[in-house]
């Protein structure tokens, strides 16, 4: 058990492969993907995901998938038998002896602290409301992940910071960016998004608009 708990949290690649797969535990990932969804070092990434297979959290196994590069066949051709290939990919074993609990930790953990990424939103620009749910609460029927308003808010800040949140978690994260005006206008409209928003789970980070 010990030697175990020491393989899986013994470095930061190990805890974002970690998120990664408890998040989608029924998908399975080729290591180009692992790589990309968590923005570890290949080599990194080779090293912690061998140590999760060898402790059999993580299972290694042959599927079968379409040859990249092939051509679209002429619609007035008859269409070839398309090409396949075995490649090999990784899933999480289902019969791991503490799955749900390791899953249940992973996921309340995700980020780690809600001041840190508070702190993070207000750098952002002129943040009024920072609202999150869906993925940060474990919630898969959330209309958004992170919802945010103010002005003087540049798109490219708020997606560098979904990419580092995104590669913590190990999951995509959608996100929904808003002026002060229009949020205020489609409140008073009773806009079904903004609701669906706050009539479901969800945690106010920043509000200065709502009272």
């Amino acid at each position: 058990m010990d030697q175990i708990l020491e393989k899986l949290f013994e470095s930061v690649p190990k805890v974002r492969l970690l998120r990664l797969f408890m998040h989608t535990p029924d998908r399975y990932f080729t290591f180009r993907e692992i790589v990309e969804r968590t923005q570890v070092k290949p080599s990194a990434a080779r090293s912690a995901l061998s140590k999760l297979v060898k402790i059999t959290l993580v299972r290694e196994k042959k599927i079968t998938v379409k040859s990249e590069g092939q051509k679209a066949a002429l619609s007035l051709k008859k269409k070839k038998p398309e090409k396949q290939r075995k490649i090999t990919a990784f899933i999480v074993n289902p019969d791991f002896w503490f799955l749900a609990e390791l899953r249940d930790l992973v996921i309340k953990s995700s980020v780690a602290s809600r001041k840190r990424l508070t702190r993070q939103v207000k750098t952002l620009g002129k943040v009024k409301l920072a609202a999150i749910s869906g993925i940060f609460l474990n919630n898969d029927r959330s209309r958004t992940d992170l919802l945010i308003v103010g002005d003087d808010i540049g798109k490219r800040k708020v997606e560098n910071l979904l990419t580092q949140l995104e590669s913590e978690l190990g999951k995509s994260i959608s996100y929904t960016l808003m002026d002060t005006d229009e949020f205020k206008y489609r409140m008073n409209m009773y806009d079904r998004f903004l609701r669906d928003v706050f009539e479901f789970p969800h945690e106010k980070l920043i509000n200065a608009i709502l009272k």
